[in-house]
């Protein structure tokens, strides 16, 4: 292997042709262009090292590398008859596929390790004895492979990597203003019953669904959200199972999503009627709908649907 040696501080003539500026606070080494490689997404990149400090590392790839800085790689070289790999970051790279990467040591020993490692580089008298320490340091005594990416079993004042957090869990999906009434209300799906708003006095016709419907009132989805005058007067067209209503009220209370409820007023009692035996009728077909989709509980008998009440004419 070829000799390596302190270097000067100034740029090498590989470091001039990059046109990159090294911004390595630590002592750099030269390497003379000592075989490596750059392990990079699975792939194994041949490369020529330049030079080493603590802090990182400067080589130039046989092959292009044309993934660019901030990418995470590992490095692996000789020194001195031991094997050296350490994961780094991508700083930089050139067009002549020179690259520079930064060093990630996962605690404070793994970079006292890399330090009594480049020692082994201008005190050739203290290589054996430092080669050993830092291999039985790492359980790897006999190898010659110096795998730095491991970290030490960890200490109090060793840096431990975070954890990922599981995310959060998914917000519920607020739920929807329900229409105030002293009466039983009837709850549809929207576009269930398409509904058509005529403000009386605006003289203006608006579209939507109704929501919810009671023998007082109902609310409505607006198709789209419009700024409504509360107490004005309205009419409400719309059908529940095949009949029509065309029922008079006043705009009581708005939220948001274009929710409009309205109060009837003036409605003759035959129609009142009409509504709530309806409104009846289907709220217990609602129940019986749901009480067949749901499994039932072990040795509770069914109840019957509710029958609903017969209104006298």
């Amino acid at each position: 292997m070829a000799s390596q040696h302190l270097s000067s501080g100034h740029e090498t003539s590989a470091g001039k042709t990059s046109g990159r500026r090294d911004l390595r606070a630590d002592e750099r080494f030269d390497l003379h262009r000592t075989p490596g490689s750059l392990l990079h997404k699975g792939e194994m990149i041949p490369c020529e090292m330049l030079d080493i400090s603590l802090g990182g590392c400067r080589l130039r790839t046989l092959r292009p590398f044309t993934d660019g800085a901030l990418e995470s790689v590992k490095v692996t070289l000789a020194i001195q008859e031991m094997v050296l790999s350490i994961w780094g970051i991508t700083q930089w790279t050139s067009w002549d596929r020179y690259v520079g990467i930064r060093f990630i040591h996962p605690t404070g020993h793994t970079r006292n390790q890399l330090a009594a490692l480049l020692t082994c580089l201008v005190d050739q008298s203290a290589a054996d004895v430092i080669k050993q320490a830092v291999a039985a340091s790492l359980h790897h005594a006999g190898s010659p492979i110096i795998a730095l990416e491991r970290p030490l079993a960890p200490e109090p004042d060793a840096v431990v990597e975070e954890e990922f957090q599981a995310p959060p869990p998914p917000r519920e999906k607020p739920k929807r203003p329900q229409l105030k009434s002293d009466h039983k209300i009837l709850t549809l799906d929207e576009g269930q019953s398409p509904a058509q708003l005529h403000l009386v006095a605006e003289g203006t016709s608006l579209a939507g669904n109704v929501l919810d419907v009671s023998q007082d009132g109902c609310l409505v989805r607006l198709a789209r959200p419009v700024t409504v005058r509360m107490k004005a007067q309205a009419e409400v067209n719309f059908n529940l199972r095949g009949l029509p209503f065309r029922l008079p009220g006043v705009t009581s209370e708005t939220y948001t999503g274009g929710l409009l409820e309205i109060r009837f007023t003036e409605m003759s009692t035959r129609k009142r009627d009409d509504l709530a035996q309806l409104i009846m009728e289907l709220h217990g077909q609602n129940e019986a709908r749901n009480q067949a989709a749901s499994p039932p509980s072990s040795g509770a008998p069914k109840t019957p649907p509710p029958q609903a009440p017969q209104t006298a004419r």
